[in-house]
């Protein structure tokens, strides 16, 4: 009973985390610590073990929602360098309160699968950077990439084997990135400068968006900066000319219209130009 009521609030965890609705936010997470807690407050007045109702409350909250401080905040992938085993890494970053113990948590990709945070601690609101030259790495990577260059899943789960957080780029990303939107006419005239396209992230990974392109036709494209990300069931907007920090600050600074109030066609590719999505409206939609 337990770890079935521990594993359905679990589940809502990643949605809750990235949620911009506060109430929703609010709600959820209380009646899910307080379900958590009454059922291991049962459990420890069935063993007749002693404790009270505010400790059974507070390790509740603090065992659901401890773990999910950490998060994978970058991965560096390139392969094709002379220095990649210097410079390629995986970056984790403590966004909470607490000290986590990282100890026998575990670190996995497409092609390895290491237990390589021993007796390690990150302190709150601190990152820490695992090279490709940490011996226990190269110890397990045995002389293979430790990512994979066309496109990898990356997670992280802590000492219980519970999914803490993920990573994606490239070709493992295709599946949950699509261009959801496109608002072609905007409010501003001649410019059309707040017109955007809108790229949704429809799964529970971080996806690494770094060289991805938008494009809207000839002399209309749009590269992400590197280290551009898209959080876990999360969305972006690419304006005209226009930039606004709430949806992600992108902006194809266009001093003239891109999106054609007839119709038009969006095309998001990856970082290898492989397309991943695309949105086509108006006199587009017939492809003949």
């Amino acid at each position: 009973m337990e770890n079935k009521k521990k594993m359905e609030i679990i589940e809502q965890l990643t949605r809750l985390q990235n949620s911009t609705d506060v109430q929703k936010t609010w709600l959820t997470l209380g009646k899910g610590v307080d379900e958590y807690a009454g059922v291991k407050h049962q459990k420890r007045i069935d063993s007749c073990n002693s404790g009270s109702a505010f400790q059974d409350w507070w390790e509740s909250c603090f065992e659901l929602l401890q773990p999910r401080q950490i998060i994978i905040s970058a991965v560096q992938f390139d392969n094709s360098r002379d220095d990649k085993e210097v410079n390629n890494y995986i970056e984790i970053h403590n966004t909470g309160p607490s000290i986590i113990e990282l100890t026998d948590w575990t670190l996995r990709s497409s092609n390895q699968n290491s237990d390589f945070f021993h007796e390690e601690q990150l302190k709150p609101y601190s990152k820490t950077r695992i090279y490709s030259d940490h011996l226990l790495l190269k110890k397990v990577a045995n002389s293979k990439p430790l990512w994979n260059q066309d496109g990898d899943l990356v997670a992280i789960y802590d000492h219980k084997g519970e999914l803490i957080s993920s990573w994606r780029y490239g070709d493992t990303a295709h599946s949950l990135l699509s261009i959801s939107h496109i608002c072609f006419d905007g409010n501003e005239k001649y410019t059309e400068a707040d017109e955007y396209i809108e790229v949704s992230n429809t799964g529970d990974s971080w996806v690494d968006l770094s060289n991805w392109q938008l494009s809207a036709g000839k002399n209309q494209q749009f590269i992400f900066p590197e280290n551009s990300q898209l959080k876990p069931w999360g969305s972006i907007r690419i304006y005209t000319n226009h930039i606004d920090e709430s949806t992600g600050g992108f902006s194809f600074n266009s001093k003239s219209a891109i999106w054609n109030n007839r119709g038009d066609i969006g095309i998001l590719t990856d970082y290898k130009g492989r397309v991943v999505s695309e949105y086509r409206y108006g006199n587009q939609l017939v492809t003949g």
